[in-house]
């Protein structure tokens, strides 16, 4: 007799039993007085949030009477007014928010500050002695060169804009030299002294409030005057200039915030000068005078600091 096969059966059997005496007492239970509920309302759970049906009018048996509705979290979500994440507001945009000290930088209309400048002349050389010279027999110019900071300025922002207005001073000097035929220097009659002031419209751009590129234009008002050597000055030689020229200055740099208000920073420019002309004149020698014509057309790179308020 195959035992494997008897247990099998006995199990079936079993279990068919116990199904369809479930069925059998299923059936006897007395039915339960059922209404249809209503369509439930939604409760709005999560203000700008996901909301959750809940059913009001549901089915209850005598073990779960007055059980309150359940409750579902709400999915976290990109409103402002979550359950789960506390709301966070005043918290500008990536990429536009500014610091506070930058704030009040770009708020600042005005910027007064001074550079250290060194120049080099368009022209140092010209004709020979006593033809298509600058005058006379000098033939050379040679740049005398600041020594401090004193090319100060003063600037005012136009209606918060990157457009700036200011005035600087600005002041170039240069020694006249005679050289014989071998290119040696002879000295000199004395120096060319140019200074004045230069009105300027300036575009500055602040960038991440730290560096600030600028360009510029301006137009210089200089007084020229000549001061001769002390043999010259003796009444050897005397040079007159007229006094009052002009220049147009083209310039650029890049301011950079060292601390808070303070600033440094970069500058060149060039500058284009009007010919200073005049005569002179002499006391002794073949030659008893002649025009002057003195180039001081330049180049200039310098450093500086500023300071905005």
């Amino acid at each position: 007799m195959n035992w494997n096969k008897i247990g099998s059966s006995r199990f079936l059997i079993v279990i068919v039993g116990i199904v369809f005496g479930m069925a059998i007492a299923r059936a006897e239970e007395p039915a339960l007085n059922v209404t249809a509920p209503e369509v439930a309302p939604i409760v709005d759970l999560v203000t700008n949030g996901v909301t959750a049906p809940v059913a009001t009018n549901a089915v209850s048996s005598p073990s779960t009477t007055n059980v309150p509705p359940l409750v579902v979290a709400p999915v976290v979500t990109e409103g402002t007014n979550s359950l789960v994440n506390p709301p966070v507001t005043n918290v500008p945009a990536q990429g536009v928010a500014i610091s506070e000290t930058g704030a009040r930088r770009n708020a600042m209309n005005w910027q007064v500050g001074t550079r250290y400048t060194q120049f080099k002349l368009d022209q140092t050389k010209r004709g020979t002695r006593n033809n298509e010279s600058y005058f006379g027999s000098i033939t050379g110019l040679n740049e005398e060169q600041d020594q401090y900071p004193n090319k100060v300025y003063a600037q005012g922002r136009i209606l918060n804009s990157f457009v700036w207005i200011g005035v600087s001073y600005d002041h170039v000097r240069a020694e006249t030299m005679d050289y014989d035929d071998n290119n040696v220097e002879l000295g000199g009659d004395g120096s060319v002294d140019v200074q004045g002031a230069i009105p300027y419209v300036q575009a500055a751009w602040d960038i991440k409030n730290r560096v600030t590129p600028f360009i510029q234009v301006g137009y210089a008002f200089y007084q020229a005057k000549f001061e001769p050597n002390s043999w010259a000055g003796e009444g050897l030689r005397h040079v007159d200039l007229n006094g009052h020229v002009s220049g147009i200055e083209f310039a650029g740099g890049l301011n950079i915030r060292i601390y808070k208000n303070l600033s440094a920073d970069l500058f060149a420019k060039v500058m284009k000068i009007d010919d200073i002309k005049g005569e002179w004149y002499s006391a002794y020698g073949a030659y008893d005078g002649g025009p002057v014509v003195l180039p001081m057309s330049y180049t200039a790179y310098g450093a500086g600091l500023n300071w905005r308020f």
